[in-house]
């Protein structure tokens, strides 16, 4: 557990990732969410894949990246990953987890830290990383990514996993969706515990919506371990007068009914506020004492550990059983001193709770056809709402929005409600994840040539190979008076087709990367119509390219080892031999083309 680490979470997850390299999927799920931490995140584990040397150096857009955050902690994100909102507005969704899913095992960690700086740099947090050298999970938490059935990168996960056995977990993870936590925490808590130990999180109005520590809860426990001496550990907000985060009343009532007096302990806030969330039972079964430990993401509260599963908050926990003496180090060195009530100031933390309007049950792009399709909770909200995006109204007709561009790759809707009352509220886009790289350097009418750049190569320079990446290297506009000389037009078809045959050629190519290559083929044939060019050379320029298209499915259809990908490539290179475009050229060039496809054809 960490709270005062050697080293942070994100300083472990990065070794990891230099060990072992690109990922196949990444999923975090988190109660508030900074979309530009996160996305410096991406970059930086990108580049420690490629630091181990089991990486490419690429960033993470062709695999699943997925966030799932509560709807009343979303502000937007720029596009390069997806973003969902827990679609149950009565339940708060409030795990903190981190999962990614390599080749050959699936690593994790959970806690208390939210994706966020504060979270992952600045607050005293407790967080467990889990490598369980294996593809294996723990029953409840694939039952949380079943509930993710909409999220592409829970989808990933959970179909490249199986149930890790209990004997591999070092304790009991439990999530909210099945049966409340507090329950099976209580029930192992031993009736003649010696000490309680209780941590309580700093209460921030940005990132809560409930109070981090109520009398429900602790009533409850005073009720199993009645004899027990309790110690509360509470944010210090001043040093003089000593003064701390909580309710007087609240530890005055539970106070009376103890048998020993209760125990404050002020956690400074340096070297960070106190966000970490711990219960801790103290009992002696045999000869040595023993700590039965409820650790994770729920707030100390009744309302976060016992309430019915169809209103309680989605949590993540662990329950663990460990020796006293390992655990008596992290309470020290959060705060040592204990004092009487009478001796601290308490200082109530406000909660604020303003509606937001959030109609859109959600929001798609197709950046190829570039629609952008919304769906609305109820249908008679359309009319009360204002649909926004980069500062501007649009309208969305029978729920699309048609010549929809991305504007700086920003990936949120805004809802306003006519009328005021309510705040404004946000949605993320959606954008499949094989269509990712098509939102990059997007125009609102693509040309020829820029369908046929987003199609990536590889260059050489001299003897130095170039990674394979998204070539930068511009094609000019072809005009009557301009254009490059056909050899350097025909040396970059090459090149790009060249890449096209390695990748998909590759067995290990990802399924979304594969789609990817497939839709853009079909659009940089359709792009390519000899029927629409400006001047015969254009034209001839067009078919070329058509030509060259169906010949790399010759090629892979060839290649191919198995009669599935034979088959799938042979039906590819049959409709694109249909569709090159020949009755759009001038006789003369017709018959010199057809006369070349004749060749190929029998060569074939």
């Amino acid at each position: 557990m960490l709270i005062e680490p050697d080293s942070s979470l994100e300083e472990r997850w990065l070794s990891v990732f230099q060990e072992l390299g690109e990922p196949e999927a990444i999923l975090g799920c988190t109660f508030t969410f900074n979309a530009d931490f996160f996305a410096g995140l991406l970059e930086r584990f990108a580049e420690a894949a490629c630091e181990g040397g089991a990486g490419e150096g690429r960033a993470f857009n062709r695999i699943p990246v997925d966030v799932v955050c509560d709807r009343s902690r979303y502000n937007g994100h720029r596009v390069g990953y997806n973003v969902c909102l827990w679609p149950n507005t009565s339940r708060l969704f409030h795990p903190k987890l981190f999962i990614v899913l390599f080749r050959d095992e699936v690593v994790w960690s959970d806690g208390s830290l939210n994706l966020t700086p504060a979270g992952w740099r600045c607050n005293r947090e407790i967080a467990m990383l889990h490598r369980p050298q294996a593809k294996s999970l723990p029953r409840q938490l694939r039952i949380l990514l079943m509930a993710l059935s909409r999220v592409k990168a829970a989808q990933h996960i959970l179909s490249g996993t199986r149930e890790e056995r209990s004997t591999e977990t070092p304790g009991t993870f439990l999530s909210s969706l099945e049966s409340p936590i507090g329950p099976r925490f209580l029930s192992g808590a031993s009736r003649n515990a010696t000490e309680v130990h209780m941590v309580a999180p700093f209460f921030e109005r940005k990132e809560s919506s409930e109070t981090a520590l109520d009398e429900g809860w602790l009533q409850l426990l005073v009720e199993r371990c009645p004899t027990a001496h309790f110690h509360i550990y509470l944010p210090q907000l001043e040093a003089y007068p000593l003064s701390v985060q909580g309710q007087r009343r609240m530890f005055e009532s539970i106070n009376r009914v103890l048998h020993q007096p209760l125990s404050i302990h002020p956690v400074p806030p340096d070297p960070g506020p106190l966000h970490g969330k711990l219960a801790c039972v103290v009992h002696t079964p045999q000869r040595s004492q023993r700590a039965h430990v409820l650790v994770g993401s729920p707030n100390m509260t009744r309302a976060a550990l016992m309430t019915p599963v169809t209103r309680c908050n989605v949590e993540s926990a662990w329950i663990l059983d460990e020796r006293w003496k390992d655990l008596k180090g992290l309470f020290r060195r959060l705060a040592s001193k204990r004092f009487a009530l009478n001796e601290v100031k308490f200082v109530e933390p406000t909660i604020e709770h303003k509606p937001t309007w959030t109609p859109l049950k959600g929001a798609s792009y197709d950046p190829l056809e570039r629609v952008l399709s919304v769906a609305w909770k109820d249908k008679s909200d359309a009319a009360r709402t204002i649909l926004c995006y980069s500062g501007k109204p649009i309208s969305a007709s029978n729920g699309l929005c048609r010549d929809f561009e991305l504007k700086e790759e920003i990936g949120w809707l805004v809802t306003r409600r006519k009328g005021g009352g309510t705040a404004e509220g946000c949605c993320p886009i959606d954008i499949p994840v094989a269509l990712l790289p098509a939102c990059r350097d997007g125009s609102p009418k693509r040309s020829p040539e820029e369908w046929l750049k987003m199609l990536g190569t590889e260059f050489s320079y001299g003897s130095e190979l170039v990674t394979r990446t998204k070539s930068r290297l511009g094609v000019k506009d072809t005009g009557p008076n301009q254009g490059y000389r056909w050899s350097e037009r025909v040396r970059d078809l090459s090149a790009r087709l060249r890449y096209l045959e390695a990748e998909l050629g590759n067995e290990s190519l990802g399924a979304s990367e594969r789609e990817w290559f497939l839709k853009l083929i079909h659009h940089i044939r359709d792009s390519h119509d000899p029927g629409k060019a400006e001047n015969p050379h254009e034209a001839v320029w067009r078919m070329w390219v058509r030509v060259e298209l169906w010949q790399a499915a010759e090629r892979l259809a060839a290649g191919s080892t198995r009669k599935k990908d034979r088959d799938h490539w042979e039906s590819i290179s049959a409709r694109m031999r249909r569709r090159l475009g020949l009755a759009d050229l001038s006789p003369l060039i017709r018959s010199q083309m057809d006369a070349m496809i004749g060749a190929l054809r029998g060569l074939a």
